[in-house]
């Protein structure tokens, strides 16, 4: 390395930490002042690219226990990288890297009342790192850990045909690294944050980790939680099986090796009453990635995709055939309704309110509807219209026209009556696995342990919103409806409300209706396919579209159909990705009303996306899952 005219190679003489820095003490005199945390020690070779004082790169030089290599392991500059993470119209800038100092370690650490089970950075025994999560409007949002792993594994011996003792004497227990924990707050774990943390500590397990001069060749994670959050599997990880159940604790033996010493070790019960876990790995080697081909098939690596169509479950469409809607008010006469009505002219015929003027919609089995407009435009009463006995309404509406094919057994609406007596995650799928009840929590943006233990009165109004909403998905019903949707939400949260209900919609195959006075926040998240806009005086504005999803073969054949009056205008068709971000393939300028459009693509280039998604200047479209 050394022979580089760029760079050069000393030894390290001395180390001083503290919480702010590392000061290394070079074997030419020099002294260098890292961040904190640093994984070197005196005796260890360091490259600096060009020199001592100015530097662009800095590498420990270490000859690789395992493989005999002469291999480099970054320690400057400090991992840091930035992702942009879209909840449309939202953006989220995401910094994820190294801690620099005591006071950002200690804002990371408030996050620990998210996590339930080894609080404190030191029960975590052996080499340890930290990856912070920052957003660059809210701070330290989420962080996550990478250490040396726990030696007593079953699927590890299987899956590298060894014993306890074999992986101790041969360094590979120094070879494999492991994330014991991911924190992220609970506001933002509906955005796919926490699989970003862990592909960002794969990645620098294999730029900035070794231990004891061994470079790692798989990242592993061993929890419980593994089963009700799928975010591994999301980044990569394979599950291999499950861990053994035992009772008596297993003590670590401290040295210089993967264990490093700990003064109150005593504290701690390592490794006690351990349960039955799931074990699942990341092979960062060629030869590792071929041994759990061995063990869990060929098809475990191979990326295919699947086309993820709806079984709707409403059997016929929703009608409204030029429905008029005039409130009549009855309010009685008062002494001040008398002055009212004498200063302002108001007389009896203007006590008739219309709403809803030659209103046509056609709703089809599958559809998301979302019905805007102001206050007093008539969203509410055109959601009664399909909520409420006609008989009922009667007596305080005055309707022409025609609505066909409702059936009020078939319509869920959003309500907060609940049982206040039951935690949340007791109220919701009912007699079914409580994975699917947390799953549908989760999608909600009910993401916090805490809160699945939690009773509705115990939670916040914004949350007591999102469970109303996990109640609605609940129902089981071919069509939910909710008014005033996500408007106690802020902006942001509102946009993943949206996202997730809309996945939820597609997944059960439910019709879903929507109404809200302020769509800006959201509406390019919930991707309505159609759009209704009321305005005072009756007239509506409605913009919708349907798109048919075929394969044939290899290929994706995608039909456009604009179903409105007006035409569709600058229609973009792209893949997204976890992170949300939209790569368009295909523009439309326009499609006129009553015409179609055909887009045929190669599958092939959807591999590692999440799906495909459509979307006009009208603020409708369509999402294809994969």
């Amino acid at each position: 390395m050394s022979k580089d005219k760029e760079s050069v190679t000393l030894e390290i003489e001395s180390v001083r930490k503290n919480g702010n820095y590392t000061l290394l003490k070079l074997n030419n005199g020099d002294e260098v002042k890292l961040r904190p945390y640093l994984y070197v020690k005196p005796g260890n070779r360091i490259e600096f690219i060009p020199n001592t004082h100015y530097f662009s790169g800095i590498y420990k030089i270490i000859n690789d226990r395992t493989t005999g290599e002469i291999k480099k392991i970054k320690l400057y500059p400090p991992y840091c990288k930035k992702e942009v993470i879209h909840v449309p119209p939202h953006k989220f800038v995401v910094t994820f890297r190294e801690r620099l100092n005591y006071h950002d370690w200690g804002k990371a650490k408030e996050l620990e009342q998210f996590h339930y089970r080894g609080k404190g950075f030191n029960k975590i025994v052996g080499r340890r790192t930290a990856l912070i999560a920052e957003d660059e409007k809210y701070g330290i949002v989420g962080f996550g850990i990478l250490s040396a792993t726990v030696p007593a594994v079953g699927p590890r011996f299987r899956l590298f045909n060894c014993n306890f003792t074999e992986q101790m004497r041969s360094g590979l227990i120094n070879q494999i690294a492991r994330i014991p924990r991911i924190v992220i707050h609970p506001e933002f774990r509906g955005m796919g944050l926490g699989v970003l943390v862990v592909k960002h500590l794969v990645q620098y397990a294999k730029e900035y980790w070794d231990i004891n001069n061994s470079t790692p060749i798989t990242v592993e994670v061993i929890a419980a939680m593994i089963e009700y959050h799928k975010f591994f599997e999301k980044a990569g990880f394979v599950n291999l099986g499950y861990t053994a159940n035992y009772e008596k604790s297993m003590m670590p033996r401290y040295g210089s090796g993967a264990f490093e010493s700990r003064q109150n070790f005593h504290n701690y019960d390592f490794m006690k009453q351990q349960k039955p876990k799931p074990y699942l790995v990341y092979p960062l080697t060629t030869q590792v990635k071929n041994r759990i081909k061995e063990m869990a098939g060929d098809k475990v690596f191979k990326k295919e995709i699947k086309i993820v169509l709806p079984h709707t479950k409403l059997k016929k469409p929703m009608e409204f055939k030029k429905v008029c809607v005039t409130y009549k008010v009855k309010n009685g006469s008062t002494k001040r309704t008398s002055i009212v009505k004498e200063v302002f002219g108001v007389d009896s015929e203007q006590a008739f309110s219309t709403v809803i003027k030659n209103f046509s919609l056609i709703i089809q089995p599958g559809d998301i509807v979302l019905i805007t407009g102001a206050s007093g435009s008539g969203k509410s009463t055109v959601l009664k219209l399909l909520t409420s006995p006609i008989e009922k309404l009667k007596r305080e509406i005055k309707m022409t026209g025609e609505i066909t094919g409702h059936d009020l057994r078939n319509i869920a609406v959003l309500s907060t009556h609940w049982d206040e007596s039951l935690p949340l995650v007791e109220q919701v799928k009912k007699g079914k696995d409580i994975k699917e009840a947390i799953e549908l929590l989760n999608s909600l943006g009910l993401t916090e342990a805490y809160l699945y233990i939690k009773h509705p009165n115990q939670i916040s109004d914004g949350q007591r919103y999102r469970f109303a909403m996990a109640k609605l998905c609940d129902s089981e019903k071919p069509v939910w409806i909710a008014d005033e949707f996500v408007s106690t939400l802020n902006s942001e949260m509102a946009a993943i409300v949206a996202k997730g209900i809309r996945k939820l919609a597609r997944k059960y195959g439910t019709t879903l209706i929507l109404a809200a006075p302020h769509i800006t926040g959201f509406v390019q998240s919930l991707l309505p396919n159609k759009l209704v806009r009321l305005t005072w005086g009756g007239r509506t504005i409605i913009h919708s579209l349907k798109a048919n999803y075929t394969s044939s073969g290899k290929y994706l054949i995608l039909k456009i159909f604009n179903t409105c009056k007006y035409p569709l205008t600058s229609i973009n068709i792209g893949k997204f990705n976890r992170k949300g971000g939209f790569g368009v393939i295909f523009h439309i300028e326009k499609i006129l009303p009553g015409k179609n459009a055909i887009i045929e693509t190669k599958l092939a280039q959807f591999i590692g996306f999440s799906g495909l998604k459509l979307r006009t200047a009208e603020n409708i479209g369509d999402v294809i899952y994969f």
